[in-house]
């Protein structure tokens, strides 16, 4: 089983490398962590895309996942199941930690966020994004991992539960243009409702078929200081 998550939901032929990793990358470093240096550490990695972006930014990047594909590729990156282990780093070691498309894959969430706080510099921030079961409910179990599904509001609420600080938890369409102007979160709502189409997460993603995925489905980012 080991590596078999990124393999068929993450395989190259499904995902390509596009600009999108590093467009996000750089709207949130420059959003909600307001720095580009820094030690960073990328929860369950999977290839190692945000690891290479974020270090090529100017961060000290660390990764971690139960995957060892990335760690292969060289990058500074240790093998841990965090659902069950500890973060194989020391306490208040890291200014920033980021989170994406993870939580909803772990069953232990509570477990996880202990071991977050506990790497956590004071004063670091920290961001997670996942998607928004509000709107990907239909088709949020066809990916056989997903184990916990959250709203803005239960992600916010997770995040003070641990004391965190100057939380902020808001809808986010994975599309670049939506992030520039005001205005353009409305399209993504507009075509969500003019195409009724749910697509499963192994669909290979051509240019028409990411507008309207990524259109139907919002995300949640959530942001919090310690």
């Amino acid at each position: 089983m080991q590596n078999s998550y990124t393999k068929v939901h993450y395989n190259e032929n499904v995902r390509t490398y596009t600009k999108f990793p590093r467009q996000l990358c750089e709207h949130l470093a420059d959003k909600y962590f307001k720095a580009r240096k820094g030690k960073l550490l990328d929860v369950c990695c999977g290839r190692g895309e945000f690891v290479d972006i974020y270090s090529d930014l100017g961060f000290d990047v660390y990764g971690v996942d139960k995957d060892s594909l990335a760690c292969a590729k060289g990058l500074k990156v240790k093998v841990a199941d965090i659902d069950r282990e500890a973060l194989p780093f020391e306490d208040n070691y890291f200014d920033f930690i980021m989170m994406k498309s993870a939580i909803e894959h772990l069953g232990n969430v509570y477990h996880v966020m202990e071991n977050l706080r506990r790497v956590l510099k004071p004063g670091g921030k920290i961001i997670i994004l996942t998607c928004d079961w509000k709107s990907v409910y239909k088709v949020f179990y066809d990916d056989a991992d997903h184990k916990s599904p959250f709203t803005v509001f239960s992600l916010h609420d997770l995040l003070l539960r641990y004391d965190f600080k100057d939380v902020v938890a808001e809808n986010i369409h994975y599309l670049p243009f939506s992030w520039r102007n005001k205005l353009f979160r409305f399209i993504p709502e507009i075509i969500a409702a003019l195409v009724p189409i749910d697509f499963p997460p192994t669909v290979k993603l051509t240019p028409f078929i990411k507008l309207v995925k990524f259109s139907r489905e919002r995300h949640v980012v959530a942001y919090g200081v310690k």
